[in-house]
């Protein structure tokens, strides 16, 4: 199998005193779509200005298009098309002018840059707003702006930070099927502490915890962890939930969510259901009992709540 077109292992970075990344390992194969998923401040922004080159990590390796990134900062550079959160976009110029302009900047050869600017606003649906000054635009084109400017001299690789943040349900929507346009031509590592944005456009998905990888697995296996478990509402006939609830919490196979004076809801492993059936008959017997299927932002928050050392180590690919 031919080498990731980017590839960090151990990255590392100290502020003072204070450590941000504690080896974290990436990869993205050439055509992947990879969700950089945690929450705020869990080292996602960190790692990707490592990546691009804003940042030097205190420790740890990478790589771009077989590139060294230490050896050879600016040939990994060429390969990257980043969108940060924040754009620093020139308000004051018209789209296509910009475009033009970080095209010089990117030393894009005289001959080509018309089509290049031509490619980046139609890959970046930027055709209707092409003449029109960059302040004037709605969050959602200044974003499209963003991701044109990123476009220009064709990178391989596509580094996109929280790419919908702030973006309305019908902008989120827009954005996501232009990035899954895009994957069919770059390698993109998304970024996002949203899981419903990487389910929607990613094919594998790395989970990063206080500045550490705490998973990386592909999107179906990840959905996979909703399986197996389920979840249950359970009422009784007759008397409280409280003395069931406490049973429940000796048992291994159960785990118990929430206890009210209605009933309680309850964790278990799939093929225990008739063992929950017949704990309840010992309790008063079932009145109602309700699945409610655990959900990925259930699996996302299970990750992030095990304590770091429980947490199996991310596997690498291939």
């Amino acid at each position: 199998m031919p080498d990731p077109v980017l590839k960090a292992r151990g990255l590392t970075k100290r502020f003072g005193t204070f450590t941000a990344l504690h080896g974290v390992d990436l990869d993205l194969e050439r055509g992947d779509v990879v969700g950089f998923l945690g929450q705020n401040g869990a080292g996602k922004s960190t790692t990707m200005k490592i990546l691009t080159g804003y940042l030097a990590p205190t420790a740890g390796t990478a790589s771009v298009g077989g590139h060294d990134l230490l050896a050879d900062p600016l040939a990994c550079r060429r390969q990257i098309g980043y969108l940060p959160e924040e754009v620093p976009l020139y308000l004051d110029m018209r789209v296509e002018a910009y475009l033009d302009h970080v095209a010089r900047l990117k030393g894009v050869a005289p001959s080509a840059r018309r089509r290049e600017v031509i490619d980046a606003l139609d890959a970046a649906h930027l055709g209707e707003v092409a003449g029109r000054l960059i302040k004037k635009l709605s969050k959602g084109n200044k974003q499209r702006v963003g991701l044109g400017q990123a476009l220009i001299g064709r990178p391989p690789v596509l580094i996109l930070d929280e790419p919908t943040s702030g973006f309305d349900p019908d902008q989120v929507a827009n954005f996501r099927a232009l990035v899954r346009g895009l994957a069919e031509r770059h390698s993109i590592l998304l970024s996002t502490h949203i899981l419903a944005e990487v389910e929607a456009t990613c094919r594998r998905v790395v989970v990063v915890h206080q500045g550490r990888s705490v998973l990386n697995a592909g999107i179906d296996e990840l959905r996979q962890r909703t399986h197996g478990r389920v979840r249950l509402r359970l009422c009784l006939r007759a008397g409280g939930p409280a003395a069931a609830a406490e049973r429940l919490r000796g048992l291994a196979w159960a785990t118990v969510v929430v206890v009210d004076d209605a009933g309680l809801t309850v964790e278990i492993a799939e093929a225990r259901r008739g063992d929950l059936v017949a704990l309840a008959e010992a309790y008063g017997g079932v009145r109602e009992l309700v699945e409610e299927r655990r959900s990925l932002e259930d699996v996302f928050r299970e990750l992030i709540a095990a304590p770091l050392a429980a947490v199996p180590a991310a596997a690498h690919s291939p």
